[in-house]
């Protein structure tokens, strides 16, 4: 049986900022994704009506040779999967698959560089949208927020050594923030340790109205959140808000590359879930009426 469909409005922005040499973002948007190196700037914009919908934004780790490969080998790896996470009739789906991304990005990581000599390594966030259900998943410091009606949820957890820091009680939320831990990352894809390789997963209702976001560390760790809100409650469409929160960053002096993708749902699905359900109660409906005509005249 078909799923119900999701309409979103999408728009995704990745952008070398004022001080890196090399783009090492990288961003993934129902089988779109930069497909090329040396990208100074790329942008992305659709509106996509589907039953399910997959987001992600990978970001080379800084500072370690080929991050734009890394970033690279997390969205082709998501795009080699994606039927299967398209397919995912529920959250438990969409987690199982979703792994089986992760274990495959991070080997083919490894792998390359066992070949190369280097030591290259990304970030991954993703969603996985659907009527039924919405799955968010992260490792390494890519945030993920929604924005409703009761206001902004971030739906990622940093996994960094600050963070287990602050799990742990040792430290709070303002020192981590001003930790040199704070951007030295427990799990990533490239991780050689495998039994370490556990993304942060959780979900959340969606409704129409709402507004998800995905973003790299170099928007994430300027903006602060109720900045990030400010812009998310703008009735603009959504390739503008992507690129407020480019410039915004770029103005707190963001020294890192820069990676958006943000999505409006305009259609949860929900009216036509309730039509399907209406449908079915009222097809049942005559047939146990139909039955019990037939039953009466046989008496």
């Amino acid at each position: 049986m078909k799923g119900i469909p999701v309409t979103l409005e999408i728009a995704a922005v990745t952008d070398i900022g004022r001080r890196r040499s090399r783009n090492e973002d990288n961003f993934f948007v129902n089988g779109c994704f930069v497909d090329h190196y040396k990208v100074t700037a790329e942008r992305f914009e659709t509106v996509d009506t589907d039953e399910t919908h997959v987001l992600a934004v990978c970001d080379g780790m800084g500072g370690q040779a080929d991050g734009d490969v890394a970033a690279m080998t997390g969205v082709r790896t998501v795009a080699d999967f994606a039927e299967e996470l398209h397919d995912s009739r529920s959250y438990e789906e969409a987690s199982f698959h979703t792994r089986r991304v992760i274990r495959e990005a991070n080997d083919r990581i490894l792998k390359r560089n066992q070949m190369t000599g280097k030591k290259m390594g990304s970030t991954f966030a993703m969603l996985v949208v659907s009527a039924d259900y919405l799955y968010a998943c992260n490792l390494g410091d890519s945030e993920i927020f929604i924005k409703n009606s009761y206001g902004m949820e971030r739906l990622s957890k940093p996994q960094t050594f600050a963070q287990e820091l602050v799990d742990r009680g040792a430290i709070s939320e303002k020192q981590a923030s001003l930790s040199y831990a704070r951007n030295q990352l427990s799990k990533y894809l490239g991780m050689e340790n495998l039994k370490g390789l556990k993304p942060n997963e959780c979900t959340a209702d969606l409704h129409s109205g709402d507004i998800l976001l995905i973003c790299s560390d170099g928007v994430s760790d300027v903006l602060p959140s109720h900045s990030i809100y400010a812009s998310l409650t703008s009735d603009r469409p959504v390739k503008d808000i992507a690129d407020t929160l480019i410039e915004k960053a770029i103005r707190k002096g963001s020294g890192d590359n820069l990676t958006v993708v943000i999505a409006r749902v305009t259609d949860d699905g929900r009216e036509a879930k309730l039509r399907r359900m209406l449908a079915i109660a009222l097809g049942i409906t005559a047939g146990v009426v139909l039955l019990t005509a037939l039953f009466i005249g046989l008496l």
